[in-house]
């Protein structure tokens, strides 16, 4: 790492470490904390990570061009933190995580502005600065069928259930075949089941009478819940997101997912077998403005006890725009 003016090095907290897990480019990066002034050159707004390209003086009075990746644009925009705020030639403060595979790149935790304005860029988990409104769902009366939200303040947690799972020896092993460089996520290709029902975007149900479509805006994904069927066909075929038959008990909504062959249970490498079966439970709350779900996987080649992912969303009032993910 090269010396540069007006640069400090710190250790990077061990929470941002465990939040930056769920997200593609973070073996790319160290565990130190770099600060360093510049000025904007370039912004590129984008998914899967937004880009923003500062150059700084070093201490030998060159020129440094460094390119920096934030989080997603879905994650900022919740934030407050969009495009318009950073324009080319502005001054500002960065600081992140440098590379440890390319010289002059950043993972951006903070930018700080000459008016003292500071936007988080990246770790935004733990970071509520603005509160989220939930809106009259009861007085909308849409009860499951709408846009759900993941609630900012819980997102650590909700991600960090991936990893606090009962993994058989051989699951945990499998991780080694695993390119952290080179992979589904930095082709920019869609996740399967069950990865892709946790994550921070949002998600939204449509009622088509006897399909449910399940979108998520995270790599523009629709899954299709069969309601008119009690299991799938013995000849669906295999697919990343499996064949998903749904049915009412009450007023909750539970679906099965089999036939999937996607072979990762994360986007860490623990692989999953194709017998994978996964049941999903929806329960929406009274007042329509909240849906608790449970998610159960079985595979016994991958967990030695059934797999439990929890949470809950909420009604926010948001809409799901195209993630057009791009690789880098």
């Amino acid at each position: 790492m090269s010396a540069r003016v007006e640069a400090t090095v710190a250790t990077l907290l061990a929470g941002v470490c465990s939040a930056v897990e769920a997200h593609h480019s973070v073996a790319y990066y160290g565990d130190e904390l770099v600060e360093l002034a510049g000025e904007i050159v370039e912004v590129d707004w984008r998914n899967p990570h937004v880009g923003i390209t500062v150059e700084a003086v070093n201490d030998r009075g060159l020129s440094e061009v460094w390119r920096m990746e934030g989080n997603s644009i879905y994650n900022l925009r919740r934030q407050g933190v969009t495009a318009e705020l950073f324009p080319v030639g502005q001054r500002v403060v960065v600081s992140g995580r440098a590379s440890t595979r390319e010289d002059n790149m950043m993972l951006m935790d903070t930018i700080v502005m000459p008016d003292g304005r500071e936007f988080v860029l990246w770790d935004l988990s733990g970071r509520v600065d603005v509160e989220e409104s939930v809106v009259d769902a009861a007085a909308e009366n849409k009860g499951l069928f709408r846009v759900w939200s993941v609630p900012r303040a819980n997102i650590g947690a909700y991600l960090q259930q991936l990893v606090d799972q009962p993994f058989t020896e051989a699951a945990i092993a499998g991780r080694a075949a695993w390119n952290p460089l080179d992979n589904f996520a930095t082709r920019c290709e869609q996740e399967g089941m069950p990865r892709i029902m946790v994550n921070p975007h949002p998600f939204e149900f449509i009622d088509r009478g006897d399909t449910i479509t399940l979108r998520t805006e995270l790599y523009d994904i629709e899954r299709t819940i069969h309601m008119n069927r009690s299991e799938a066909p013995a000849d669906a075929a295999a697919s990343k997101h499996g064949y998903s038959v749904g049915r009412w008990d009450g007023d909750d909504l539970v679906v099965t997912t089999t036939h999937v062959n996607w072979p990762y249970f994360d986007n860490r490498g623990t692989p999953q077998s194709e017998n994978v079966r996964i049941v999903e439970r929806f329960e929406l709350s009274g007042d329509q403005a909240r849906l608790n779900f449970t998610v159960t996987v079985t595979d016994p080649a991958t967990f030695t006890s059934p797999a439990v992912l929890s949470g809950y969303w909420e009604a926010l009032g948001e809409t799901i725009p195209a993630y057009d993910c791009q690789p880098l």
